[in-house]
């Protein structure tokens, strides 16, 4: 599978997965929509340094994110910098190149031919393609993670193969990927690349090439780049920033189960499924590589990735889907590799009954998952499945045939560009022509857009029973989330040319309240449509004043 010029087809093939949807999929509750809306305020007031959520010290997340995502938006988007595609374009960037990291890996570690089969499941895997999409801290710290990878594995096998010390470029390099990966999302980069250097030295018996990645001077520049911000956000939060951030955060997501992610031993493995769709058709051919290879440097360079980290993310009690992206390219190599070994020796790793077996359940996961989406979800959440939608289930399902279809045959190389066919042309569909169609989900957009045609200034709107995020987003800044139908309802009373979107729920206190006080509401539209983040059916009316007098 040889390519003339490999980064271009691969970023050609992140840009057809990763940027369809980024415009019209609205935001996201409720990490996106919180990361977009605290960076909104940035742009707003000016203010880099604290982090907040309206009123509210957001003290979860360092600040990188909010940099990232204010350069973007702040430079391609003008007030009220309410584009979303804008906040998710460091997303983007930041899968492209974590593709063309493990390309380089890849090419690292074995060869050019592995490193493209291994870059290309890892693009199509969907979890890697949601969070590309997604404006949020993820998938720039899984490419920090992939970058650390790439650097830490040059001086492992530098000094496996008593090759010269890498030049010092390649330190500062290292101290730069885990420096960002930090400003971003806290010690977590530190998890993966630390856990890795330390089972692989553990198992190869040797310490000392540690030091030839010069810790110290990378360190330095770990330093230089967080620091600064550091010392201002503790200065101007008078240390909260740290108590919230590191103590309820990071440790209290370590210690116990947060905001009811929690999930048994095994969640990881069954997430699979969908995460690394399609790229867990290699999977068994990867374990039976890894296994079969585990002298080799660089299958226990890729085992020390996968193994630890994976084993304390199964037994920590607070678990999300994402949470081992970052061990994702470490999986993908490990297919690769072993579909490049199936090709050119006399010892198939394709040719076993676990793979068969695995080969037939990943044709039922995939018929599953393009029913789910292309029929189950417009017919329950949009307006029905059509001949439309039909039609472009066959592309999918006839790659994924072709693919098991090869792979039995032993032809790995064609089994995987069927493969990593199918997830693209699922994905492009799925974010493309299903995803912003479902309207029923889609509760805060059109709230949003039915307090915009009413002509109400955010300042002059209030919402209760329905405060996600993404409202607040779409609507404004100053928009007043009542906690109450009675504020509900004071509000609108006493705000000139004022609106208020009152869930059903609380309609009749609220028109209780203007009751006593000879008020009358009038309606000017209502929405329905199921909350998504915590499963409940909405019915969101807004209303204004009635007119007295002539």
């Amino acid at each position: 599978m040889a390519l003339a010029h490999p980064r271009i087809v691969l970023v050609t093939l992140c840009l057809l997965m990763f940027v369809p949807g980024i415009a019209s999929v609205p935001p996201l509750d409720r990490d996106e929509s919180r990361f977009t809306q605290a960076t909104k305020q940035m742009i707003e007031t000016g203010d880099f340094i604290e982090i907040r959520f309206q009123d509210e010290a957001r003290n979860k997340k360092p600040i990188g994110i909010y940099w990232m995502q204010a350069v973007t938006a702040g430079w391609l988007t003008g007030e009220p910098h309410n584009d979303i595609w804008a906040y998710r374009i460091p997303s983007v960037l930041a899968g492209i190149f974590a593709v063309l990291f493990v390309f380089g890996l890849g090419r690292k570690l074995f060869d050019e031919e592995v490193g493209l089969i291994s870059a290309g499941i890892l693009a199509s895997s969907l979890l890697v393609i949601g969070e590309s999409h997604i404006a949020k801290t993820d998938a720039v710290l899984f490419a920090c993670v992939a970058a650390a990878q790439l650097l830490i594995a040059e001086f492992f096998l530098a000094a496996r193969q008593g090759a010269p010390q890498p030049k010092v470029r390649y330190s500062a390099l290292l101290g730069l990927a885990i420096g960002i990966g930090i400003l971003v999302k806290g010690p977590m980069i530190l998890f993966f690349v630390g856990l890795t250097v330390i089972a692989v030295s553990i198992w190869e018996r040797r310490w000392g090439w540690i030091m030839s990645m010069r810790p110290i001077f990378a360190l330095g520049i770990i330093i230089l780049i967080n620091v600064p911000w550091l010392v201002a956000i503790g200065l101007v939060t008078k240390g909260a920033y740290f108590t919230e951030a590191l103590g309820q955060d990071f440790l209290g997501k370590a210690m116990s189960s947060q905001e009811s992610h929690w999930g048994p031993p095994g969640y990881y493995l069954v997430s699979l499924l969908v995460g690394f769709w399609p790229g867990w058709l290699f999977l068994a051919p990867g374990i039976v590589y890894g296994i079969a290879r585990s002298r080799e440097g660089a299958v226990r360079f890729l085992l020390s990735w996968i193994i630890p980290a994976w084993i304390i993310l199964e037994l920590a009690p607070t678990k999300l889907p994402h949470y081992p992206l970052p061990i994702y390219p470490a999986l993908a190599l490990l297919c690769g590799a072993a579909v490049m070994a199936g090709v050119r020796e006399s010892r198939s790793f394709l040719d076993n009954t676990p793979v068969k077996v695995g080969a037939v359940f990943w044709l039922m996961i995939t018929i599953a998952l393009t029913g789910g989406a292309l029929f189950y979800l417009p017919g329950a959440y949009g307006d029905g499945d059509s001949v439309f939608l039909w039609a472009l289930a066959v592309p999918v399902l006839g790659a994924a045939g072709i693919a098991v279809l090869f792979l039995l045959r032993g032809e790995g190389e064609n089994a995987s560009a069927a493969a990593i066919a199918a997830g693209a042309v699922f994905a492009a569909i799925a974010f493309a022509a299903v995803l912003p169609r479902l309207d029923k989900v889609t509760v805060s957009q059109r709230a949003s857009e039915l307090i915009a045609r009413s002509g109400a200034l955010p300042q002059a709107t209030t919402i209760v029973g329905f405060h996600e995020p993404s409202i607040v987003f779409q609507v404004g800044t100053k928009i007043r989330l009542s906690q109450s139908a009675v504020e509900a309802a004071d509000f609108l009373t006493k705000t000139p040319n004022s609106v208020a979107m009152v869930e059903s729920r609380m309609d009749a206190e609220f028109h209780q309240r203007l009751t006593q006080q000879n008020f009358v509401a009038e309606p000017i539209g209502n929405v329905k449509g199921l909350n998504y983040s915590n499963g409940r059916q909405v019915s969101l009316t807004l209303y204004r004043l009635r007119k007295t007098g002539p």
